[in-house]
């Protein structure tokens, strides 16, 4: 083992929420990474629109977060609380476009900004794990089909990014971790979180089909059956029987289907034929006299031999 890998293995030894909580942010990482991976959603980065879309967002997002540290003092109260987290929202919008492994890069990325001597750049890289669940929820329910996707989506993929690799961080720049702790954390990042959520909620499923093309993650097609299921019975005509049911016949429109079982009750009571369309070629034929057959031809009786008879009628 390296050496300076042993100090950090027995810091998670002497520290089990350390370990516990290191433990669940690499499996959650994990899972996130192979579902992009399953599905290639990183080949959306080797195209130049896409690229620049990525490096766009995350100039935007640094310009957010440097206008909320020079001018949040000279803005009024409720302001400056609304937009300490409001950096998120370019960053959310690619991850839930382009999937796990572009919200991963783009977190990489927004946290080079912050690298620097010893431990800055550790919550940004929190907030990595953050982007890569985000892109694994967009799978599904995924907001190119409903649009509370994005906002539902962003909220959860803070509560389990932050409750595993943020207590971990915590943990281990705090040494303890309290409920004390873990609400003046989160408290100065809360209401940017809803603001975010809520301009998430502004971008439908057309937004992203038109501001964010060749994603390779896609929602769940739906099934022919249930897709057409709707249009059968007024498509083709078909015959329905049921146990216990009647009968239906229905015809092209459905308002125009006819019950069997209804007609052959109500069919006595009519006074004439039911009207019907005669083809081109039928012709009224004279009935067939007796004896002959649908040849028109007499019938020829054959005459019975007595050496043709079998012995038991002549004896």
């Amino acid at each position: 083992m390296p050496a300076y890998l042993a100090p950090l293995l027995e810091s998670l030894l002497a520290d089990p929420v350390l370990l516990y909580s290191t433990g669940a942010a690499l499996l959650l990482l994990a899972v996130s990474a192979s579902s992009g991976f399953g599905r290639r959603d990183f080949l959306a980065l080797a195209r130049p629109r896409t690229l620049l879309r990525v490096l766009g967002a995350v100039a935007v997002a640094f310009l957010i977060e440097a206008a909320h540290v020079l001018w949040a003092s000279a803005l009024p109260e409720p302001l400056p609380a609304l937009t300490a987290g409001l950096h998120r929202l370019p960053l959310h919008l690619v991850a839930l476009a382009y999937g796990p492994a572009t919200g991963a890069v783009v977190g990489v990325l927004f946290a080079g900004f912050h690298a620097g001597d010893g431990l800055p750049g550790w919550p940004e890289s929190v907030l990595t794990l953050e982007l890569a669940v985000l892109g694994w929820l967009a799978i599904y329910p995924s907001p190119r089909v409903t649009r509370l996707a994005g906002p539902v989506n962003s909220l959860l993929a803070y509560a389990l990014a932050w409750g595993t690799g943020g207590i971990a961080l915590l943990a281990a720049t705090r040494g303890v971790v309290t409920l004390d702790l873990l609400v003046a954390e989160h408290a100065a990042l809360v209401p940017g979180l809803v603001a975010c959520a809520v301009l998430l909620s502004l971008f439908g499923p057309r937004a992203y089909r038109a501001m964010f093309p060749g994603s390779r993650i896609y929602p769940p097609v739906p099934s022919r059956r249930a897709a057409s299921g709707a249009g059968v019975g007024a498509s083709r005509p078909a015959l329905a029987l049921a146990a216990g049911r009647e009968l239906t016949l229905v015809a092209h429109d459905a308002r125009r289907a006819v019950t069997l079982g209804g007609l052959a009750v109500e069919s006595p009571m009519l006074g004439e034929a039911l009207p019907g369309r005669r083809p081109r070629g039928e012709r009224s034929l004279p009935a067939l006299a007796v004896g002959e057959l649908e040849t028109g031809r007499p019938e020829r009786r054959r005459r019975l031999e007595p050496r043709r008879l079998p012995e038991e009628l002549t004896r």
